[in-house]
């Protein structure tokens, strides 16, 4: 099933290069403009279905469409502030989702004729459009300012601390990490998926620097500025999962769903990609004076 993933992703990422941009009516939107319908209209509604499971006790009615709206509000807001699209009204439009969800929970709240659970409800929309819309929308926010290859050797370097640390941690873990949050985490599994997404991001500064690379107007990038960006985007992917596995506990749920057997849901896939988003975006686009 991983290797499945990382095909797709490789397939999104090419579509998403071939179509540059698409017009529609006075708005042009692009680049990224695969990767943003299929997150806004695919990966959002799914992880607004887990994510309402989540944070709703059991017994009471989900209203996963009020999460859908705040998480595609984050999504947009943060490219609506960093000039997409170029309306000038895109960004207070976006800032108004989590609002009017915030407002229909209350309403709901009311029509149930029960007078708690509404800071409960209202704080949920609030979390999803802070914790999964906001991050998602850095991710398209670094495919707009790059291109899909750096987009997706972030991910990569995000997922191999995954990987990394399931395998380093099956073979030589002994000391748990957060044993009462995360039971199957070890100290040695971090350690070695944080040295995992350095090598990763070490063969993907040298890929960045081929010829084949420059004629894809891909920017090469140090080997070893690439390797030390990867290992904090892989520390930041395990503070992404433990934050899922906070909520998870939380609703005492092991996994977010069953869209993906033997993996959970898509929620579970994500979190660690969620929390390394903001931070991929300031490290690979940002025009700020890093080393």
């Amino acid at each position: 099933m991983g290797a499945l993933l990382i095909a797709g992703l490789l397939g999104l990422a090419s579509a998403d290069a071939n179509v540059s941009t698409l017009r529609i009516g006075d708005a042009t939107l692009g680049p990224g403009v695969i990767l943003t319908l299929v997150s806004l209209f695919v990966f959002a509604p799914l992880l607004a279905l887990e994510f309402s499971t989540i944070v709703t006790p059991r017994g009471d009615a989900r209203h996963p469409l009020l999460h859908w709206i705040a998480i595609a509000g984050g999504m947009v807001v943060v490219l609506a502030t960093a000039g997409t699209p170029p309306l000038s009204n895109g960004a207070p439009a976006a800032l108004t989702a989590p609002f009017v969800a915030a407002c229909i929970a209350g309403i709901l709240q009311v029509a149930s004729r029960h007078n708690d659970g509404f800071a409960r409800a209202g704080g949920s929309v609030l979390l999803g459009f802070a914790l999964i819309g906001v991050p998602l929308g850095f991710w398209l926010l670094l495919r707009r300012d790059t291109d899909a290859w750096t987009l997706a050797a972030g991910i990569l370097c995000v997922k191999a601390a995954d990987i990394g640390a399931y395998f380093t941690g099956v073979a030589i873990g002994r000391n748990k990490m957060c044993p009462w949050l995360s039971p199957g985490k070890t100290w040695e599994g971090f350690a070695g998926g944080v040295v995992l997404s350095a090598m990763v991001g070490v063969a993907a500064g040298f890929a960045s620097a081929t010829d084949a690379a420059a004629s894809a107007g891909i920017e090469a990038v140090q080997p070893l500025r690439a390797a030390w960006i990867a290992a904090l985007l892989g520390i930041a992917g395990t503070l992404g999962d433990l934050l899922e596995s906070l909520l998870k506990r939380g609703a005492g749920m092991k996994d977010s769903g069953r869209l993906l057997p033997g993996m959970g849901g898509l929620y579970d896939v994500f979190d660690s990609l969620l929390l390394a988003g903001p931070l991929a975006w300031w490290l690979l686009a940002c025009k700020a004076d890093f080393p």
